[in-house]
């Protein structure tokens, strides 16, 4: 099987202004928009959240927002679901997938 054989399945992505839980395009989708950005903007308090939760991949910064590294996916991503979502960011809270 030739690469261009398989067809990809284009996803779109909207930023909410209200949050979406238990939506099940999340539990089904294998965790895309968690491999698809290089951060994630965080308040103070998700940043000193996520600390407490063990990250490795954050960045504190003294003049701009705070963020979560997910480059390469996200360090919370465990087969394909968020290992933290009832403790995940407002951005990721507020993130719908769209075909």
């Amino acid at each position: 099987m030739f690469w261009n054989d398989r067809q990809k399945l284009k996803k779109h992505g909207l930023l909410l202004d209200h949050a979406i839980d238990d939506d099940g395009r999340c539990r089904e989708c294998g965790g895309a928009c968690c491999r698809s950005f290089p951060s994630v903007p965080l308040t103070f308090e998700e940043y000193q959240r996520l600390t407490v939760l063990g990250s490795g991949r954050l960045h504190f910064s003294l003049t701009g927002r705070h963020l979560l590294i997910i480059e390469n996916g996200c360090e919370f991503l465990s087969d394909g679901h968020c290992s933290i979502y009832e403790h995940r960011p407002d951005v990721c809270r507020r993130f719908f997938c769209s075909d």
